[in-house]
């Protein structure tokens, strides 16, 4: 790379940067401002409050990733053509293609590691962020009911009440089946994890055979042949944003295996890597746009960017919404936008090249 390419790729690193934090800053204010009586009431003290937000820090920076590299953009670019140095690289035969494309290149390895981090290291620090948080959370993820969860070798298992903090459920049935047809029904009053497996308390067990049926009642029985952890009956309780990409397909697959619809997961999924890319995305929008708004301040160019970026985010919702109610397929959803973007910013990079 030349001396004239690593200036200009340095130059919109460090605008990019800038851009990046402000954004963040401004996210943590504006939060801060939301939950300030909040925290008064619950007398929270500064350590979590600033082990909250230093671990939300990951989060807004993947949230405002597109805004911010579209920012640099237009502050890099819009800066080299009002000082004239754009057109004295075009000038000593330097394409705009060949100008732009150290740029590119960074905004796709970003991407890249944004797309990583987005499947276990954000939702990770989303974890720890709302352990620290000093606002109570609702105690419905630790206490659900009339619960329906498939286990290994035909397996239904369904529980009337399941209690987290104490791992131990009530009115318990486990069904199992073969090849379509139910060959065992135990019910149980109640079963608790032993730390290694399930025991189940007061109940019975019905073997379904050719010959008729079997019943044995029982005042404990170990289910050994149960697969299911603890988390297995808080998971699907967890919010997205707090399940890495693993977890959520695992969940996505216990849903369809269920029967229970999971076009909302799927969506999310597809967000992801959707959404990691639309950085990329919008540079590719922001160079050749910042080169029809050189004479721009930069407040003007900040208020450029928010309109943009209020477009993008706004038709990334809406189509997001269309892929939740199945109208379109769900992977498709969240791109749309990346790709109508793409295509307006590849023209304008055509325009501007001529």
């Amino acid at each position: 790379m030349t001396i004239l390419l690593r200036y200009v790729l340095r130059k919109f690193m460090v605008d990019a940067a800038i851009s990046a934090s402000a954004f963040v800053v401004i996210f943590i204010v504006v939060d801060l401002s939301n939950q300030i009586s909040a925290y008064l009431d619950q007398a929270a003290d500064l350590s979590s409050i600033v082990a909250y937000y230093a671990w939300s820090i990951p989060y807004f920076l993947f949230l405002t990733l597109p805004m911010s590299l579209l920012l640099g953009s237009l502050f890099c670019i819009g800066g080299l053509s009002r000082r004239n140095e754009l057109s004295a690289m075009k000038a000593s035969g330097v394409s705009l293609y060949r100008v732009l494309l150290p740029i590119q290149v960074f905004a796709l390895l970003l991407s890249g590691a944004a797309w990583a981090a987005s499947w276990s290291w954000i939702p990770m620090a989303n974890r720890v962020r709302a352990e620290n948080s000093a606002v109570p959370t609702s105690p419905g993820r630790q206490h659900r009911i009339q619960l329906v969860l498939r286990d290994v070798e035909g397996q239904v298992v369904s529980l009337g009440e399941y209690k987290a903090k104490e791992r131990r459920a009530k009115r318990v049935t486990i069904d199992r089946y073969a090849e379509g047809d139910l060959v065992q029904k135990i019910r149980a009053d109640e079963m608790v994890w032993t730390g290694t497996e399930w025991s189940l308390i007061g109940g019975e067990r019905r073997e379904l055979v050719s010959a008729g049926e079997r019943v044995a009642a029982f005042d404990t029985l170990r289910a050994t042949h149960l697969t299911l952890m603890p988390d297995d009956f808080i998971r699907e309780a967890r919010p997205v944003e707090q399940r890495d990409t693993e977890e959520l397909q695992r969940l996505i697959d216990r849903k369809q295996m269920n029967g229970k619809e999971a076009t909302r997961d799927r969506v999310e999924l597809a967000l992801r890597t959707a959404f990691s890319f639309s950085g990329l995305v919008m540079v590719l929008f922001g160079l050749p746009l910042s080169s029809y708004t050189r004479r721009a301040s930069r407040p003007l160019q900040v208020g450029i960017c928010l309109l943009i970026s209020f477009v993008f985010y706004g038709s990334m919702q809406a189509f997001r919404a269309i892929g939740w109610n199945g109208i379109i397929d769900p992977t498709a959803s969240v791109w749309i936008p990346n790709a109508v973007f793409l295509m307006v910013g590849g023209l304008m990079l055509k325009r501007a090249h001529t």
